[in-house]
């Protein structure tokens, strides 16, 4: 009974409904995605998406260019995310907020929305969703406007004379922290060897956020030529949705580039095994189209 009396003209009285969001551009495309299916199915409400820039390091919010049509809050949290990670986690006010938050999210105040599941379950009164999110379906519209708004902005064109293979490999603060590590050069070369088998490459072409480091790493390649340009995250995703096959690392903008591959253009890519749960709800429908590789991470 509540979502018949839950009208257009009480959505209004309601305040915003903030979706916030941590992370990158892959981070933050998971964001625009939930907000574009909340925006339908509550319409007349106000919805903003918050951007954090705590993380575990300065996160730019690169998804403002590419979905200028959406309401947007900048949260300045970096360093006080940094500091609060030197506090006691079992001090009073740690615990009270705790409780505090658990209450709300029983009430439907408060949500996660990480999957298809709890999604459903949203309440109309929600008034902020604070998770990751990527473990929902994405519709094929959000990943073809996806890709048409990426070449809109970068005027990628396929080379038809070149046939080239496109490696996504995430390095960044992976190189600093101890507690991750990435999947090492050796794996995701074995997995280009074995494809290269069915397809005559003309070119390799590894881009990565630490291009230097992954220029050595990938040095021993047994094709040339071998480029690792300096590319910005809108120009990764564009020429690699363009290649003739794409290989990924564990990376979230990996898993988006193999999506609109997948779902939009029916083309191939290769991603690890070990990160399967973190992009099936991407590929929904197309996991034929993805090939699992496996890693030393395993």
């Amino acid at each position: 009974m509540l979502q018949p009396l839950y009208t257009k003209h009480v959505q209004r009285f309601l305040p915003p409904l903030k979706i916030h969001t941590w992370g990158g551009l892959g981070s933050q495309l998971f964001a625009v995605a939930i907000c574009a299916d909340l925006r339908r199915r509550f319409p007349g409400r106000t919805i903003q998406i918050v951007l954090h820039t705590g993380g575990v390091t300065r996160r730019v919010p690169e998804v403002v260019e590419l979905f200028s049509d959406f309401r947007y809050i900048y949260q300045e949290d970096f360093w006080s995310l940094a500091n609060s990670s030197e506090s006691n986690p079992k001090s009073t006010n740690a615990d009270i907020r705790a409780h505090v938050k658990n209450i709300l999210l029983r009430i439907g105040f408060i949500s996660h929305c990480n999957d298809d599941l709890s999604t459903e379950k949203l309440r109309p009164w929600v008034l902020s969703l604070r998770g990751h999110y990527s473990f929902r379906s994405i519709s094929p519209d959000f990943l073809a406007d996806l890709k048409r708004l990426i070449l809109s902005k970068e005027f990628s064109t396929p080379n038809t004379n070149e046939s080239s293979c496109c490696i996504h490999y995430r390095l960044g603060d992976l190189l600093t922290l101890s507690e991750k590590e990435p999947i090492s050069s050796r794996s995701v070369l074995s997995e280009f060897k074995a494809i290269q088998k069915h397809y005559d490459f003309s070119k390799l072409i590894v881009f990565s956020d630490s291009p230097v480091e992954a220029k050595k790493r990938f040095s021993t390649a047994e094709t040339q030529p071998l480029e690792v340009p300096n590319s910005s995250t809108t120009q990764v995703i564009a020429n690699s949705v363009h290649a003739d096959y794409f290989i990924g690392t564990s990376s979230k903008i990996s898993f988006w580039i193999a999506a609109i591959r997948a779902v939009v253009d029916q083309s191939q890519s290769s991603l690890p095994r070990i990160n399967v749960t973190q992009f099936k709800g991407l590929v929904r429908g197309h996991t034929e189209l993805i090939n699992l590789y496996e890693t030393d991470l395993e």
